[in-house]
């Protein structure tokens, strides 16, 4: 049975006009939002007008505080207050209908929360006791089958990250809230030295403050599931140099948010440039120097610097680079990052 069906059936048996499957992550996030009864539009405006934020929404801030398992009903929340003090929100609730609500934790973890909901109307009301009690049990068969989708996924996640291994990948998994849930060992090294990638609240992030909006902006078009790729580049603190990071999203018919929806690979730390050079040479007919210099552009090292390095001028490295670009069929060097070290 899919979450939207289930969903379906325990807003059946509560007499309510749908219920609601929702993740909440750092910052207001709403990484998972899974609503069954209603017209699709009415998740997005949600998010939209500051549904998940505590400060706007009584409903998650008083729910976040109960325990796993805690049921409270309307009479909890402060929802009328809510709405004098939020207009865009009134406007949300009027317009949707989402008068009433009761609500419950599935999973309190310090990276993860799940929590169930009734979605109801102002003729509907609020839920009575035996509403409640059949919510209740059917709470607890939600937050068990969470559970177990949670290490489910986290086993997917740790098998990925083992594939990449084998390749000799610098390769991170991420689930639907941007959290890392495996690595390869190289990955390990890399957030070890902290010179280029760090984590923050479990999250990928850049060590130079410069390059993390493209960071995260590669993440969340790959866990929306946006483009089939993105490629951004990321400088080391200390010398400057660059590597190249490619993220991609990762399809699952799961229940989203917890599962790997994201990998993200890392190119230029540790490379080999004398069998990158090889390589680059014999398939693509570079000569000796195009097939070093590729190798170098490949390590992260920009053409002034391999300009300097090799005391020529900076037109004869760029008059070599597009040589390269076109022998290899590519357009950038974050393309030819991606590509050769694969070779």
């Amino acid at each position: 049975m899919s979450w939207e069906t289930a969903l379906d059936v325990l807003a059946g048996v509560t007499g309510s006009t749908g219920a609601q499957l929702i993740g909440l992550g750092s910052e207001a996030t709403v990484p998972l939002n899974v609503m069954t009864g209603v017209p699709d539009e009415t998740g997005e405006a949600f998010v939209a007008v500051g549904g998940g934020d505590p400060a706007i929404n009584s409903r998650v801030r008083i729910g976040l505080q109960a325990a796993e398992l805690e049921v409270l009903d309307e009479t909890a929340f402060t929802t009328a207050a809510d709405m004098r003090l939020n207009p865009d929100y009134a406007e949300w609730i009027r317009t949707w209908d989402m008068h009433h609500a009761c609500l419950t934790n599935l999973v309190k973890e310090p990276d993860r929360h799940a929590g169930l909901a009734l979605l109801r109307s102002e003729r509907q009301g609020n839920v009575n006791d035996d509403q409640k009690r059949v919510f209740a049990f059917l709470a607890r068969q939600a937050r068990a089958a969470v559970r177990t989708q949670m290490a489910l996924e986290t086993q997917g996640a740790q098998l990925l990250a083992g594939a990449m291994e084998a390749v000799r990948a610098t390769a991170y998994v991420c689930d639907g809230f941007g959290r890392v849930r495996g690595m390869t060992v190289s990955a390990e090294a890399l957030l070890s030295a902290g010179d280029v990638l760090r984590l923050r609240r479990g999250v990928l992030t850049t060590a130079c403050e410069a390059d993390r909006r493209g960071l995260e902006f590669a993440l969340a078009e790959a866990l929306a599931g946006g483009a089939p790729a993105f490629a951004v580049a990321a400088r080391r603190v200390n010398t400057h140099e660059r590597v190249f990071i490619e993220v991609a999203p990762l399809s699952s018919s799961s229940m989203p948010g917890f599962g790997p929806r994201a990998l993200v690979v890392v190119h230029g730390p540790g490379v080999d440039e004398a069998r990158v050079a090889a390589a680059a040479g014999s398939l693509y007919g570079l000569s000796v120097g195009e097939a070093a210099i590729a190798a170098q552009l490949v390590s992260g090292r920009s053409p002034a610097a391999i300009a300097h390095q090799r005391r020529v001028s900076l037109g004869t490295v760029r008059t070599q680079v597009r040589r390269i670009y076109e022998k290899v069929g590519v357009a950038s060097q974050l393309e030819l990052a991606a590509l050769l070290p694969r070779l």
